[in-house]
């Protein structure tokens, strides 16, 4: 079927300083895959924010022109680091950094697809999956093999989501998550063939979930009804634990987002100020506790994370909309 949501467009703005206070950027480390020599990381951390603070995180950077209504989705694909947006248009905008050469310029997905929501994307096997909510609040999906896209088809299963859609890969398979129009959160398996939309037996969200795989288990994270963050991980098909509260005490007025780095679950918010903060789980199922991430940086929306060559990035939409990143990373 063809999807509802049509027209090109991409109302760029000029690359201005984060309207978010003084920036600072961060230190941690390195891949097994990762080939980059010490002359790379350096010529990198210039592109990506400039020298390391103390602290171990580098400036906040704008990443060229590009607006954006809404979270931003990063996700890695043959050894390139992907980000998806939600233009001013609600158009679907595409950018890449190599580890080489840098950001490059944003792009339309193919197929003019509108999304009133942020994007997810994903790679599984030998593509990159990309998943959006239609103007209709159905779900779509796309697919990057190579360089080559494919065309928006309706996820199979007939779901309906009021919020953007959060993915993962656990175990060979991909999961999908969902609010769905009754605040429930609802997930489905993907191993080559969709499986069905299942809902999780409890628990209410008025946001986006976030879903994350994490030594041998998935999890899932929202924000709760009364603002507070909550978690659940899976123990079998369709069975999962009681969501219980992250510790800290932490509050979020959007989603929250979730990456695994270094052996350690990093669960990042939007605060009630807007500041951007972390809490990390870690192998012994020990969490850190809420920590602001330094630079005073500010969004309106849910931050997001990813690993890239053994660096955390984590991304997120300023006060301007303008698309800000920064980067801790080990020598």
């Amino acid at each position: 079927m063809q999807p509802p949501w049509w027209t090109p467009g991409w109302p760029g703005l000029i690359a201005q300083r984060p309207p978010w206070g003084r920036p600072d950027w961060n230190d941690d480390d390195r891949d097994d895959d990762d080939w980059d020599d010490d002359r790379d990381i350096e010529w990198n951390l210039l592109q990506e924010g400039g020298p390391l603070s103390r602290t171990g995180w580098a400036n906040w950077r704008r990443i060229g022109t590009g607006t954006t209504l809404d979270s931003p989705a990063p996700a890695t694909y043959q050894n390139d680091l992907h980000l998806f947006v939600r233009g001013t248009d609600s158009g679907i905008y595409w950018n890449r950094m190599s580890r080489r050469t840098g950001w490059g310029e944003w792009w339309e997905v193919p197929g003019q697809g509108r999304t009133p929501s942020a994007p997810a994307a994903v790679a599984y096997r030998d593509s990159l999956y990309l998943f959006v909510r239609g103007t209709d609040n159905r779900i779509y999906q796309n697919r990057l093999t190579g360089n080559r896209w494919g065309r928006w088809t309706e996820v199979p299963g007939g779901g309906l989501t009021t919020s953007g859609p959060a993915v993962t890969v656990h175990q060979g398979a991909l999961y999908l998550a969902v609010r769905g129009t009754d605040n429930a959160i609802y997930v489905q398996r993907y191993d080559g063939q969709w499986r069905g939309w299942q809902r999780v037996p409890t628990g209410a969200t008025p946001d986006a979930p976030a879903i994350v795989s994490y030594l041998g288990t998935l999890w899932l994270f929202v924000r709760g009804t009364d603002n507070r963050i909550y978690g659940a991980a899976m123990q079998g098909p369709n069975q999962w634990t009681p969501w219980t509260e992250v510790p800290g005490g932490g509050l979020t007025p959007s989603g929250p987002g979730a990456v695994v780095y270094r052996g350690n679950l990093y669960l990042i918010v939007r605060g009630t100020n807007d500041g951007i903060f972390l809490n990390v789980r870690d192998r012994r199922g020990q969490w850190s506790g809420w920590t602001e991430v330094p630079g005073q940086g500010r969004t309106p929306s849910g931050p997001r994370g990813v690993r890239f060559a053994d660096r955390l990035y984590l991304f997120v939409r300023g006060t301007d909309n303008g698309i800000y990143t920064t980067v801790r990373t080990r020598r």
